[in-house]
């Protein structure tokens, strides 16, 4: 058989796996005698015809153009719509609204609508400017490019302008559509080798994995080993995230705080710890890049003697979203906080609104410097205490109430602190300015702060600073209530406790308010008290000065509740009642006040009209001397108490007509 020849197989074999070839035999092998066949099998080359190959590279060409031109219309489009969104927002000024901390204030409307005005201006001007260009380039081409006026000349600069623009919005788009992780307002981190340990800014983060890397290379990049790293989620404020150390400490944390703020390229103070107690390697950092009171509602203003100091009432929110409400019965508050931290017009405001709204709470204020608290004048129960010489007198007044009042509450029945109820109102001094008392008044401020927890006397003071000098005594850590806004490192320490810094914290980080448009951190604070025991930040309510004003005209209206004359009789104070001179009581409700007085001390809990007349004459000879028995009943009945009642068995008589105590505490 030639080897020219092709084989034939039978019909019904598979040749489907069958190579087809020829018998190759070398030329040196013709011929000889050898053991072997003398060849090989070369296989046949698969050939492509001609035209086959030209049309597959058209086809490739096509395809090739085709992609280009689809991948070149997608990447026009996104960059088209991010360009929009850019324009959007630089239109809106949403860049300056976002450094600003959000629309709180008129000044910050003011600021974005002359930014909005400026912007819009500059887009005029840059069109004017490219369409000026637009017309140089075309007097150009008739002029030195020997065109005419009508023919081309005209469609090429704009033609140009619009080409350069599509260009780089599709080079733009296609650096999108390759970070569709990132807003269109981000730029790409410099780097992208995952196993870098190099920081990178917390607003390039999209996702929770992104959050993860960018804290574990921040931390590491300080020498902070870490054993796990777990992004808990977004808040409207910034990112939490749980970390759990390894051959570090939280302190080491702590300490690296203003480095981790540039890191993350947050605001100063931006980077929060809060250490677990329970595991000394277990942390939750808080990475603040928004206010986190931005969306606090406005306050309510309470009404008239509608609340009462042993409820709960809100003094604002806490950054984890959680009301901020406090028992103001028993508590013993001190609020440090440098010039612009708020400290009057934000946690002392708030208190205030709060007792004065009290039905069984009152108040006095005292500024030995300053104005104070001059908004509530009127429903506090002295007028403004103002000047050393009048704090160190009202002071020595209530250290003798807190004193005289243990022998009232013993006498009343009370146990072993005072029940705050209308007749006999607990009593709080508010002290603004702590640091500027004389030495005498501070003496008297450490003395009644010792003593009138049990005499339901309580004082709230307030501060630029807690050292022993400045307090007179080192008793900035036995206030039952302290708050610290923007304040001080070394009075950390004094105010919260020796621990406090490694325990995340840190009011030496908040920022105090420049004036009222650039507020910073004022208003913000840390907390430590009953139930809170958490390094978390905390906003106070924001009360306006208009309104607390016609909430105070409501509250001397309605009529505010006074000393009781109980604790009066007991310092041996009632010559204030006597002579008018502090009195906030109106003459009716006086007069039946001072009748359930000398039935108190005479221990009887009714008296016939005759008898009453004489016992007040006797108590209060400069008031009632020539009081007689149907100008009491006159009074008693204009106070509400109305007409004398039968008494039943009473002073020897069967039923004669007469006051029961009962009837004039009512009042």
């Amino acid at each position: 058989m030639s080897l020219d020849q092709q084989p034939e197989f039978p019909a019904d074999w598979d040749t489907s796996k069958v190579i087809p070839g020829e018998l190759h035999i070398p030329d040196d092998l013709s011929g000889e005698d050898i053991d072997i066949a003398p060849g090989i099998i070369v296989p046949y080359e698969p050939r492509t015809p001609v035209l086959a190959k030209t049309g597959t590279a058209a086809m490739t060409v096509a395809a090739v153009t085709g992609r280009a031109c689809g991948l070149s219309a997608r990447w026009f489009f996104t960059g088209a719509r991010a360009v929009g969104f850019l324009g959007w927002r630089y239109v809106r000024a949403h860049d300056l609204q976002e450094t600003l901390g959000g629309m709180s204030s008129g000044a910050h409307w003011n600021k974005v609508k002359m930014e909005r005005h400026s912007r819009w201006r500059f887009l005029g001007w840059t069109s004017a400017v490219t369409a000026g260009l637009n017309l140089a380039g075309w007097w150009a081409l008739v002029k030195f490019g020997g065109m005419t006026a009508l023919d081309l000349s005209w469609k090429i600069p704009p033609a140009l302008t619009a080409a350069v623009a599509v260009a780089a919005v599709t080079w733009y788009g296609r650096y999108r559509a390759n970070s569709p992780g990132l807003a269109p307002q981000m730029l790409m981190a410099e780097q992208d080798n995952p196993e870098s340990d190099e920081p990178f800014p917390l607003a390039m983060c999209r996702t929770a994995d992104q959050v993860e890397e960018c804290v574990s290379r921040a931390l590491a990049w300080e020498g902070i080993g870490t054993r796990t790293v777990r992004a808990l989620g977004h808040r409207e404020w910034g990112w939490e995230v749980d970390v759990v150390l390894k051959g570090s400490k939280v302190a080491r944390v702590n300490e690296k705080a203003d480095d981790l703020d540039s890191h993350f390229n947050v605001k100063h103070g931006g980077t929060l710890i809060d250490p677990d107690p329970r595991e000394s390697a277990h942390l939750v950092l808080r990475l603040v890049t928004a206010n986190p009171f931005e969306n606090m509602p406005q306050p309510a203003i309470h009404a008239p003697n509608s609340l009462d100091i042993a409820d709960p009432h809100n003094f604002g929110r806490c950054m984890d979203g959680s009301p901020l409400d406090l028992v103001l019965e028993g508590q013993r508050i001190l609020v440090i906080g440098v010039s612009g931290s708020a400290k009057s017009t934000g946690v002392l405001r708030d208190l205030a609104e709060v007792i004065t709204a009290c039905h069984n709470a009152i108040a006095i204020e005292m500024d030995p410097i300053k104005d104070g608290l001059r908004e509530f004048e009127g429903a506090m129960a002295v007028p403004p205490i103002r000047g050393n010489r009048s704090c160190e007198q009202w002071l020595d007044h209530l250290v003798k109430m807190a004193s005289g009042r243990n022998a009232v509450r013993n006498r009343l029945g009370m146990g072993d602190t005072w029940i705050a109820t209308k007749e006999h109102p607990a009593i709080f001094a508010l002290v603004d300015e702590f640091i500027f008392l004389s030495k005498t008044a501070k003496e008297k401020f450490i003395e009644l702060l010792r003593i009138g927890k049990q005499s339901g006397i309580y004082v709230v003071a307030a501060g630029q600073d807690a050292t022993s000098d400045a307090m007179g005594d080192a008793i900035a850590d036995t206030f039952t209530l302290r708050i610290m806004l923007a304040a001080r490192h070394a009075d950390i320490p004094l105010v919260l406790g020796s621990g406090a810094i490694n325990a995340g914290y840190r009011p030496d980080r908040l920022v105090p308010a420049q004036n009222k448009h650039l507020k910073n951190d004022a208003g913000q604070s840390y907390i430590k008290g009953p139930g809170l025991d958490r390094p978390l930040l905390y906003g106070w309510n924001e009360h306006g000065n208009e309104p607390i004003k016609r909430a105070v005209a409501d509250r001397v209206a309605a009529g505010r509740p006074w000393f009781d004359r109980d604790t009066l009789a007991a310092a041996g104070l009632l010559h204030l009642a006597d002579t008018g001179v502090v009195s906030r009581v109106s003459g009716d409700r006086k007069i039946a006040q001072d009748a359930a007085f000398v039935m108190t001390n005479g221990a009887v809990d009714r008296m016939r009209t005759e008898t009453l007349t004489k016992a007040l004459v006797d108590a209060f000879p400069d008031a009632y001397e020539d009081l007689t028995v149907a100008e009491l009943r006159t009074l008693l009945k204009d106070a509400g108490a109305g007409p004398p009642m039968q008494l039943g068995p009473c002073e020897g008589e069967q039923n004669p007509r007469g006051f029961t105590i009962e009837t004039l505490t009512a009042l």
